[in-house]
């Protein structure tokens, strides 16, 4: 499996069998350059725009957006019940946490996750994980600290950071560099091969 990181929350990962899924894909008011991308599916968190413009997106995806589970193109797509704040989504709404499992290989992205996990499915579907795509910028999603918390809790093979301020980026949201400095992360290219072994630890892509 490969994975490529877009910018933002947006992933790209294409299965050994040649189908893509696209995580997450915004709109061109996060600052981002425009996404033009062919997906055969797309997973999204909630329904804020940074998050779900399925115009960005090229053919004609299947769209996963409810909790449940579902097969998508050879790839078990689990999408778990989570909220986008700490008071159980009084603030922002509901969130989904997607777990994606093909090519024997398990991948978490939180979305905007906005508090610890607390529920035994949201502790299942980060057992065991191969790569977490987790966000650390504060204000709208988790802390630094508390993905930090969160990595050390669940011990993923990888943990990727995603949704923090960066050049493009200049919502109200912490850079990577507390992230780096907590983990010690490595800096990744932004498009990577996922294997049973690799990569490790912690990590911020490129952009």
């Amino acid at each position: 499996m490969r994975l490529k990181w877009l910018g933002h929350s947006c992933f790209q990962l294409t299965l050994d069998n040649g189908k893509v899924l696209v995580t997450d894909p915004y709109d061109e008011s996060v600052g981002y350059p425009p996404l033009h991308i062919y997906a055969d599916a797309a997973l999204s968190s909630h329904g804020h725009h940074d998050h779900n413009w399925f115009d960005a997106l090229e053919g004609d995806p299947v769209i996963q957006n409810a909790p449940g589970v579902r097969e998508v193109f050879g790839a078990k797509v689990t999408a778990v019940p989570a909220f986008h704040d700490e008071v159980r989504g009084a603030k922002r709404g509901e969130n989904l946490i997607h777990v994606v499992e093909a090519d024997g290989l398990k991948i978490a992205h939180l979305g905007d996750l906005g508090h610890l996990p607390d529920t035994d499915e949201q502790k299942a579907a980060l057992t065991g994980l191969d790569v977490m795509l987790i966000p650390i910028g504060g204000f709208f999603t988790i802390d630094t600290p508390a993905a930090v918390q969160i990595i050390e809790t669940f011990k993923p093979r990888c943990a990727i950071a995603m949704h923090f301020a960066n050049r493009y980026c200049h919502y109200p949201v912490s850079d990577e560099s507390e992230f780096v400095r907590l983990t010690g992360a490595a800096t990744l290219p932004n498009e990577i091969e996922i294997t049973a072994t690799a990569p490790t630890g912690c990590a911020v892509m490129e952009i």
